[in-house]
């Protein structure tokens, strides 16, 4: 559904100069008109902003309320469902994985987990990039959601959402999107690394990078700091608040977590060539994969993140985008876009899905050239995206 909102390609961004200091200060304020604007131009409860450059949050605010109800203003540390941005998530886990030798992207699925039967039909790569055809929408879902409400521990305990059904297409030959996959991804990134995937992601991804607001979405979760949600608004534009009867923590690596644009920003910085990933897991990351009869994947997918390309100012060609958003039905919707040659990313979220939601992420970027200088992007000569 999320799959040609964003046409990267066609976007230019004009990059200044260094900043001096009153230069700075007047593009926080551009920045923060630009979040004010976009809050009343899409009717949000409320709207929280990050940028990262280098390994630092360089700008972080929110605006409007986490609770209407309660009048809770909402500020940096408010968390927010977001969706399927936990599928880069996983996709870095993985890729560390993959520094460390402890998994292979060209083995077999039933390499690491052997059901369903089918696991032995793709390989780990594949099943990343949404190329194994596990089926998405199952009716099983809608009961794990909103009907068996329960905290789920493991990847393995969510199997039931979809191992019954049969594969949609033969391995390899088209692209479909498949939340269930990750949570088969999920499983596998649990074997490989011999620790739970929720304990995996926190002892060597999320405290690495410095991300404590991030957290599986279960029951226990959330309670200080996450916002209340809403679903629709009445005919007086007046918002209504979403079931909180509901569970997302069995989708796991598929969308299963909460969390806040400051911490998406850090994880942003997993991409970037600091010595966290190694050239292959870096590659696996930033080039789309290849169907198996040598066509890029219609959405240039890679492992965990869509890959397109952006032009910064007068360059011969587009600098690599890798981005991805994330949707959590009649309640929340976020987005997180990285430059990784340039270190840079910007991450948003927000209580609420409103119409048209997916032009907001376009405007990410041009909120993200008030920060940006082309002197700090470099290169990396190993890669050849298709973008």
């Amino acid at each position: 559904m999320l799959r040609s909102y964003l046409l990267f390609g066609l976007m230019v961004l004009f990059v200044g100069f260094p900043m001096e200091a009153s230069a700075a200060e007047n593009n926080f304020s551009k920045v923060m008109t630009e979040v004010a604007e976009l809050k009343k131009e899409y009717n949000l409860p409320s709207l929280s902003v990050a940028i990262g450059l280098d390994n630092r949050v360089a700008f972080a605010q929110a605006v409007g309320l986490a609770d209407i109800e309660k009048g809770l203003e909402a500020d940096t540390s408010t968390q927010y469902s977001v969706g399927s941005l936990a599928k880069p998530m996983t996709g870095l886990a993985v890729a560390r994985l993959v520094t460390k030798g402890k998994l292979d992207l060209q083995y077999p699925v039933s390499k690491y987990v052997e059901r369903p039967h089918y696991t032995r039909l793709f390989s780990v790569a594949e099943l990343a990039a949404h190329t194994a055809g596990v089926p998405h929408d199952t009716p099983e879902r809608d009961l794990a959601e909103f009907s068996n409400v329960k905290d789920h521990q493991h990847p393995l305990d969510a199997f039931y959402v979809f191992d019954k059904h049969p594969l949609l297409f033969e391995s390899g030959t088209e692209y479909r999107y498949s939340s269930n996959g990750y949570i088969l991804l999920s499983a596998v990134v649990e074997q490989a690394s011999q620790k739970g995937y929720v304990d995996y992601l926190s002892s060597e991804f999320w405290d690495y990078l410095g991300m404590k607001a991030t957290e599986l979405d279960t029951s226990f979760a959330g309670h200080e700091n996450e916002a209340a949600y809403y679903s629709s608004t009445s005919k007086k534009s007046v918002h209504v608040k979403s079931t909180t009867k509901r569970d997302r923590s069995f989708l796991f690596g598929g969308g299963g977590f909460i969390s806040t644009p400051s911490d998406l920003v850090r994880m942003a910085q997993a991409t970037y060539e600091n010595g966290f990933l190694s050239t292959d897991a870096l590659q696996a990351l930033s080039v789309p994969l290849k169907l198996r009869n040598g066509e890029i994947n219609k959405e240039k997918y890679s492992l965990g993140w869509r890959v397109g390309g952006i032009n910064l100012g007068e360059q011969d060609k587009p600098w690599l985008v890798l981005h991805h958003g994330g949707v959590t039905d009649d309640a929340a919707t976020a987005y997180l876009l990285v430059v990784p040659e340039c270190k840079a990313s910007i991450a948003f979220a927000t209580n609420y899905v409103p119409e048209k939601f997916w032009r907001m992420r376009g405007r990410m970027a041009s909120i993200l050239k008030e920060y940006l200088d082309v002197e700090r992007c470099n290169r990396w000569d190993f890669l050849q995206p298709s973008v």
